[in-house]
């Protein structure tokens, strides 16, 4: 398994696809899952891209591979930036494509905001700058009260709140269940942590401060980053562009991969080299 050391005994576990030819330069895309999730959410965007790019998927710091103690466990922005700085560092990557899905969005402007020079173009699907208030949340939970059914698993709470991060109306069978599965892999204290860590996040202000050319990726319904929240991001990103998918709740990297992968390419075919 590939990881890097980080700090102490904790490893940063990554993915590493690249069937793109050898004699080439190729770019890099690096794919960050969201909350609770790990690399293995983007097993559809591999044999999409890789073949024209190194495609990279960490795996969050205490979620997936890069597993680490519950009580040392402290999110932060800041650190999550700084994991994935170190990676590139140690595979001497100099500037990567950024992915990010849901909250790992959010880590791909605060990793656009700290590092422009290592990001060629960020890619955000389905990204809230600030999440909805508990009230939005509790009308989408279909488990009772938000917190209360965290603490009976990472599991159950994703069950009871899919419809935040998958629209089931329209992903393919058994990708609801799957979903559920990994997600229950989390840790619960770790789940409860990184759950209050997200609820204290607002990124509004910092928007206009992102330079890099950035795509946004939205489907129009999604509870949890709303179209018009999308169009408030689009206006302070001063190099923006906004896709919206008509009809299509949250989850659109998951449900509709094709897509998304190729209003990615038309968005990096027109960036300068």
């Amino acid at each position: 398994m590939p990881k890097i050391p980080i700090d102490g005994d904790f490893q940063l576990f990554y993915y590493d696809d690249d069937f793109t030819d050898p004699w080439k330069e190729s770019h890099v895309v690096l794919l960050q899952h969201g909350f609770s999730r790990n690399g293995r959410f983007w097993y559809s965007w591999v044999p999409l891209l890789a073949r024209e790019y190194r495609v990279l998927r960490p795996d969050m710091r205490g979620l997936g591979f890069s597993s680490m103690s519950e009580d040392r466990y402290e999110p932060s922005l800041d650190t999550f930036a700084e994991d994935l700085l170190k990676l590139l560092d140690d595979l001497g990557i100099q500037k990567v494509i950024f992915v990010g899905e849901s909250f790992g969005g959010i880590i791909g402007l605060k990793f656009a905001h700290a590092y422009p020079e290592r990001t060629r173009a960020l890619v955000l699907c389905n990204t809230p700058c600030r999440l909805p208030g508990r009230e939005l949340r509790q009308r989408f939970s279909a488990g009772g009260d938000w917190e209360a059914t965290m603490n009976r698993g990472v599991g159950a709470w994703s069950r009871g709140t899919i419809n935040m991060r998958l629209d089931t109306r329209l992903a393919p069978e058994g990708l609801k269940e799957w979903y559920i599965a990994e997600m229950d892999k989390t840790p619960p204290k770790i789940g409860w942590k990184l759950q209050s860590y997200v609820d204290t996040l607002d990124f509004r202000e910092q928007l206009k401060e992102i330079t890099v050319p950035t795509l946004l990726l939205v489907g129009e319904l999604t509870p949890t980053s709303p179209l018009p929240q999308q169009q408030f991001m689009h206006e302070q990103i001063p190099n923006s562009r906004l896709v919206a998918f008509p009809g299509a709740g949250h989850g659109i990297n998951a449900i509709y991969p094709e897509r998304c992968v190729e209003e990615l390419r038309r968005f990096v075919g027109l960036l300068p080299d």
